[in-house]
C-alpha cells in the first residue's frame, strides 16, 4: 500500500533541494520569476495558489475513487473464478469464505498478474504519445480526453463482471479487453501526469516543490479515505455499493475540471492554423523523441546509472505486491474478508503522510554542517537505507504466520516506501539539466520492462506457496526481499558523479578523433 501512495508522478519532489535543481529542467526559468499569469474565464480560478489547491483536491478524489473501486472489483473477480470452480451457473454471489480454496486463489492470482502486466503494456504505448499531445495542444484537452478513458475503464470493468458473467466464466481473461480503453486518452496514468504538469505550469521554481507536495498529500489522503470507506460499505452493503459511490464521484471530477483554466503558456502552445499541428510535424517530434531515447542509452556507459536504475526495474514487482498480492494474501492466509483488508491497509496512509512530512527535514539535517553530506551523498544514503528497510519488511512478512507479525513487517516496509523517489533524485545528479528528459526516458523504460518480472512472477510465487505450504507460503515476500537485496547491493557500488565531467563533455569526446597515444 505504501508503494501505491508514494509511487505517483510527483515522487521526485519529496526532496526539495533535488527538485529545485532538476525538475522541469528542459525549460529555462528564472528561479525568482513569478508564476505565469493564468488566462482564465470568469468562472475559473485565477490565482496559481488556488489552482494548485484545486488540483490537489482533484488528486484526492481520483485516488480515493480508484481505491473505492479496487477491492470491490477484486471481490467480483474472485466470485467469478469461484463460480467456475464450483460449476455454479447462478447469478447470486457465492459466500466469500467458500472462495478461499487454494485452486480459486491460484487462478485469481494468475488472472490479476496478467491483467496488471497488460495494463502496464498499454500504459507504455499510450502515455508517451499523449504527453507529446499535451505539449502541443494544451493540458486541458489532453486531460479531458484521458478523463474519458479513465471513466470508461472504471465503468467497463465492473459492468462486464455484471452483464457478461457467463462469458467471463468461460474465459475470465476477457477482462483484458477493458485495458484497451487506455487507448482513449491514456486513462488514469495520463490524468495524474497532467495534474502534476498543470501544477508545474502555474508554480514558480521557488514554489514548485511545495506545490507538488500539496498534490502528494492529496493523493495520500485519498489513499487513506478510499479504503476506509470501502471497508465500511462492503461490510454492510456488499461490493456493488462502493462501486456505485466510486462512479458517483466521476461527475464531480468532471465539474471541477471546468474550473481549471488552460495552464500551458501561450507561447509554448501551437496556435490555431499553425503548420506545427500537422501530421508531418508530429511525426518529426516523435522521431526526435526516439533519437533522444537512443542518445539516452549512452548514459548507461556510466556503471553507476544502471546500478541506480535497478530500483526502477524492480518497482513494478513491489507495486503489484503491495496492491493486489497483499490483499489476496491477507484474505487467504489469515482468513480475512476482502472488505476487512481495507481496514488493515488504511492506517498505513497516515504513516505515509508522516514519511512525506519528515523526509525533507531529514534531508536538511543530513546536509547540515554537523553531518556534512553533499546533496548527492544524502540522496544515495537515504536510498540505501530505504531499500534495506524494504528488504527487512519483506523478510518479516515472508516469515509471518500470524497477522500481527505481518503488520510489523508492513510497518517496517512503509518507512522504505520512498525508495523510488529517492533513487530518482540520486540518479538525476549524473546528468546536466538539459539531459534530464533522456534520463527519465530510461527510468520509464526500466519500470515497464520490470512489469514482466512483476505480476506474473508474483502469481507463480503465490501459487507455489499454496501448493507447498509451510515456509513456502511467504514466497511472494521472499521474492520482493530478493529484489530489494539485489538493489541494495547494486547501490553499494554506486559512486559519486564526476565533479567536472558532464554528459555534454562525453558527447563532445565521442565526436573528437582518438589520439593514437591515448590508452
Amino acid at each position: 500500500m505504501a508503494e501505491v501512495l508514494l509511487d505517483i508522478p510527483a515522487d521526485a519532489p519529496l526532496l526539495a533541494d533535488s527538485e529545485r535543481q532538476h525538475d522541469d529542467s528542459d525549460r529555462p526559468h528564472d528561479a525568482a520569476a513569478p508564476p505565469p499569469t493564468l488566462q482564465a474565464a470568469r468562472w475559473q480560478v485565477k490565482s496559481p495558489k488556488t489552482a494548485v489547491r484545486l488540483i490537489a483536491f482533484l488528486e484526492f478524489l481520483i485516488i480515493g475513487s480508484g481505491m473505492l473501486l479496487m477491492i470491490p472489483i477484486y471481490r467480483l473477480i474472485e466470485d467469478t473464478v469461484c463460480h467456475v470452480y464450483y460449476g455454479d451457473d447462478s447469478l447470486e454471489m457465492i459466500d466469500e469464505m467458500k472462495c478461499k480454496t487454494d485452486e480459486v486463489q491460484a487462478r485469481m492470482a494468475y488472472l490479476l498478474g496478467w491483467l496488471g502486466l497488460f495494463n502496464s503494456i498499454m500504459s507504455l504505448l499510450t502515455t508517451f504519445p499523449y504527453g507529446m499531445l499535451a505539449d502541443k495542444v494544451g493540458r486541458k484537452p489532453t486531460i479531458l480526453l484521458a478523463y474519458a478513458g479513465m471513466g470508461l475503464a472504471a465503468v467497463s470493468g465492473p459492468l462486464m463482471l455484471r452483464v457478461a458473467q457467463h462469458a467471463l466464466r468461460k474465459n475470465p481473461y476477457l477482462l483484458m479487453v477493458t485495458s484497451l480503453l487506455l487507448v482513449v486518452g491514456g486513462g488514469t496514468p495520463v490524468v495524474l501526469s497532467m495534474l502534476y504538469a498543470m501544477a508545474a505550469d502555474v508554480s514558480s521554481e521557488k514554489d514548485k516543490a511545495a506545490s507538488f507536495l500539496q498534490l502528494t498529500f492529496g493523493a495520500t489522503a485519498g489513499g487513506l479515505a478510499g479504503p476506509l470507506l470501502t471497508g465500511f460499505l462492503m461490510e454492510r452493503l456488499g461490493p456493488w455499493i462502493p462501486v456505485f459511490v466510486g462512479w458517483s464521484i466521476y461527475p464531480l471530477i468532471l465539474l471541477l475540471f471546468c474550473f481549471i483554466p488552460e495552464t500551458l503558456p501561450i507561447d509554448k502552445k501551437t496556435k490555431r492554423g499553425d503548420t506545427d499541428v500537422s501530421l508531418k510535424a508530429l511525426k518529426q517530434q516523435l522521431s526526435n523523441s526516439l533519437a533522444d531515447f537512443r542518445a539516452a542509452l549512452g548514459l548507461l556507459k556510466n556503471p553507476s546509472i544502471p546500478l541506480a536504475l535497478l530500483t526502477f526495474l524492480f518497482q513494478a514487482a513491489r507495486f503489484t505486491a503491495y496492491t493486489s498480492t497483499i490483499i489476496q494474501y491477507v484474505s487467504k492466509h489469515f482468513g480475512w474478508r476482502l472488505a476487512e483488508t481495507s481496514f488493515l491497509l488504511a492506517p498505513f496512509g497516515v504513516l505515509n503522510l508522516t514519511v512525506l512530512a519528515t523526509l525533507p527535514k531529514i534531508s536538511e539535517m543530513l546536509m547540515s554542517r554537523r553531518f556534512g553530506y553533499s546533496s548527492f551523498g544524502k540522496d544515495l544514503l537515504l536510498t540505501r537505507y530505504s531499500t534495506i528497510l524494504l528488504f527487512i519488511g519483506a523478510v518479516i512478512e515472508g516469515f509471518s504466520h500470524n497477522v500481527v507479525l505481518f503488520i510489523i513487517g508492513l510497518f517496517v516496509e512503509t518507512f522504505g516506501a520512498a525508495a523510488s523517489p529517492l533513487a530518482r533524485a540520486t540518479v538525476t545528479h549524473y546528468v546536466e539539466p538539459e539531459f534530464v528528459s533522456r534520463l527519465y526516458a530510461l527510468v520509464s523504460t526500466s519500470e515497464i520492462v520490470g512489469s514482466f518480472i512483476g505480476g506474473p512472477v508474483l502469481a507463480w510465487c503465490f501459487d507455489v506457496g499454496l501448493q507447498r505450504k509451510g515456509v513456502w507460503t511467504g514466497l511472494p515476500w521472499f521474492y520482493i526481499a530478493l529484489l530489494s537485496m539485489i538493489t541494495w547491493i547494486g547501490l553499494l557500488f554506486v559512486r559519486p558523479p564526476p565533479a567536472k565531467k558532464t554528459l555534454a563533455d562525453d558527447e563532445n569526446d565521442e565526436m573528437e578523433p582518438m589520439n593514437p597515444h591515448d590508452d
